[in-house]
């Protein structure tokens, strides 16, 4: 014992000791650390491991093998990879044994056969990874079509649902077919049954006539939802008021009188009811071919007799007071032509007319024509199996034509007594003319001009050859009523001025007259009123009236500011 602890005592011996504990415990972290560093790559190989495992290899060639037994071609491809499934699989459980048998050496320390068997592993997966991604590839090739269904059969299923969900919001609108939408969506729903069976099956080919199915019954279901509502409101609704309403209009024409027969009016609703009734037992069962087309065309032919109908009663009315007014202007056209023919035979040769003969020529045939015609009409106005729109159009067309004929004998009439209204219009111008002619010189000769201007003798001779000149017109044959109009117009114009000229002269003359005698009371009292009223009776004299005018105003202006006017007046009064 003391040996023992005289070794131990040793400083050599404890040094010793220490660095072996020190060795043991380096080796310990060593290996804590590589294990640690296993266990991560282990995971890792784990994590690929299955990564792999995940595919569903199993149920894929399942499937495969379920698709091959209906298609002999798919089963061909199918065997061909059958010996890689089984090596891809003993591949699998051979990586799973072994990475059980890593784990274990590396929990208990045999970290050079686990790093051994990792590398082993690695291999393993990768082969793995190519083995299982090759044959995934290949099983989704042959899964292809499923797949493909799958995806449009969740589309198809998802529309479906928003089908339901709108039919059942236009369920009120929809009643009248409610049995059918309903027939229509229990069938679907069936087939999307049958898919799943046919797909359990693997019998694509099947599953696929199904989709085809389920497309044309949604197609049809979505057609009685989106068009339906509103077939049926014109069907149920809209047009047979439209019917109503056209009856209304019927019977009410027909028994005011008014002639329909021609327009086959109930035929025509008979038709159209029975034809709306096939499409209501159409729409019924969901069937809206050309109900559309049907139904546009049952609208189109009831406007159109409503129209006719209104069109015929509007006629009648019309036909009334047309009937009369033809009536009347036949007459006037009689009329008017017998004048214009008196008056043609008596005026022109007078007036130069005789354009006119062959115009009224023309208007006589046409009136005797007319004639004819209007017995015609007024004998279909009076027969009540025409209808009333037909005569009403014969008779438009005779007023018009009378019409026409009645305003060319209106014009022709016109002419006539426009130049027969001339020419007495001319006489009594020329009468007028002469009297203020003589007026004029009444005037010179009563107040005693003294003094009147050169051009004053021209103008009267000017005037008296106006006059002389209208005289010798009117006595023309045939009478030149244009020229005679002119000429009268040119006369009334410069004759009247003339006497306006006169009669403005002989104002001013009075004027300067009173003036001067008014002043004269003042000549004594002031110089200047003497000396400017001298040179006012000097103008006077002279003719300047005028300036003799304005000369008696301003010096009456001197004595009486602002009312001599009135001064005047009153002396010129006092002195009558």
């Amino acid at each position: 014992m003391d040996k023992v602890l005289t070794f131990l005592s040793d400083i050599r011996v404890v040094i010793g000791i220490g660095v072996l504990v020190l060795i043991l415990i380096l080796w310990f972290i060593v290996k804590k650390i590589q294990s640690g560093k296993y266990k991560k790559e282990l995971q890792e190989l784990e994590v690929r491991y299955n990564s792999i495992k995940s595919v569903p290899l199993s149920f894929k060639m399942t499937k495969a093998v379920a698709i091959a037994r209906v298609d002999p071609e798919a089963m061909s491809k199918v065997t061909g990879y059958k010996d890689d499934f089984d090596k891809a699989q003993a591949n699998l459980k051979q990586i799973s044994s072994a990475l059980a048998d890593t784990e274990d050496n590396i929990l208990i320390g045999k970290l050079k056969d686990a790093k051994k068997q990792m590398l082993d592993l690695d291999s393993s997966l990768l082969l793995g990874e190519q083995q299982v991604g090759k044959l995934n590839q290949f099983l989704d090739s042959i899964l292809e079509k499923e797949n493909a269904q799958r995806t449009e059969v969740t589309q198809l299923k998802n529309e479906f649902r928003d089908l339901k969900a709108s039919a059942q919001e236009k369920s009120n609108t929809l009643s009248y077919c409610w049995n059918t939408i309903e027939k229509n969506i229990t069938e679907t729903e069936k087939m999307f049954s049958a898919f799943e069976e046919w797909m359990y099956a693997s019998d694509f080919e099947k599953a696929n006539a199904e989709l085809v199915s389920i497309k044309t019954s949604m197609e049809r279901l979505k057609e009685i939802i989106n068009t339906l509502p509103e077939l049926l409101s014109d069907a149920r609704g809209v047009i047979p008021n439209m019917v109503e309403s056209l009856h209304h209009d019927y019977t009410s024409c027909k028994s005011a009188g008014v002639y329909l027969k021609h327009l086959n009016v109930e035929k025509n609703l008979s038709v159209i009811t029975a034809s709306l009734k096939d499409d209501l037992s159409h729409l019924k069962e969901g069937d809206a071919t050309d109900v559309r087309t049907h139904l546009d065309d049952y609208k189109t032919r009831i406007t159109q007799l409503d129209e006719q109908i209104r069109t015929e009663a509007a006629a009648v009315k019309e036909l009334k007071p047309l009937t009369k007014e033809t009536e009347q202007l036949s007459k006037d056209s009689v009329i008017n032509l017998d004048y214009v023919s008196s008056q043609y035979q008596k005026a022109s040769v007078r007036f130069g007319l005789e354009d006119m003969e062959q115009r009224i020529g023309n208007d006589d045939k046409r009136l005797k024509e007319l004639a004819i015609t209007k017995s015609n009409v007024f004998s279909m106005a009076g027969n009540a199996d025409i209808p009333a729109s037909t005569v009403l159009s014969d008779m438009k067309e005779l007023n018009q034509d009378l019409t026409n004929c009645n305003n060319d004998l209106n014009d022709m009439k016109q002419r006539l007594e426009s130049a027969a209204g001339d020419e007495e219009r001319a006489k009594r111008q020329l009468v007028k003319l002469q009297i203020i002619m003589n007026e004029m010189q009444v005037k010179r000769r009563k107040y005693k001009l003294p003094s009147i201007s050169s051009n004053y003798e021209e103008d009267m001779n000017k005037a008296n050859e106006y006059i002389r000149s209208l005289g010798l017109l009117i006595d023309e044959n045939p009478l030149n009523v244009q020229l005679l109009n002119a000429t009268l117009q040119e006369a009334i114009s410069f004759i009247y001025k003339l006497y306006n000229d006169l009669t403005n002269m002989i104002a001013s003359v009075i004027m300067v007259e009173n003036t001067i005698v008014f002043g004269n009371r003042y000549r004594s009292t002031y110089a200047d009123i003497d000396s400017d009223l001298t040179r006012s009776e000097l103008c006077f004299r002279n003719g300047e009236y005028t300036q003799a005018l304005t000369i008696a105003i301003a010096t009456i202006e001197k004595i009486h500011p602002g009312n001599y006017e009135t001064m005047i007046k009153e002396n010129s009064k006092s002195a009558a």
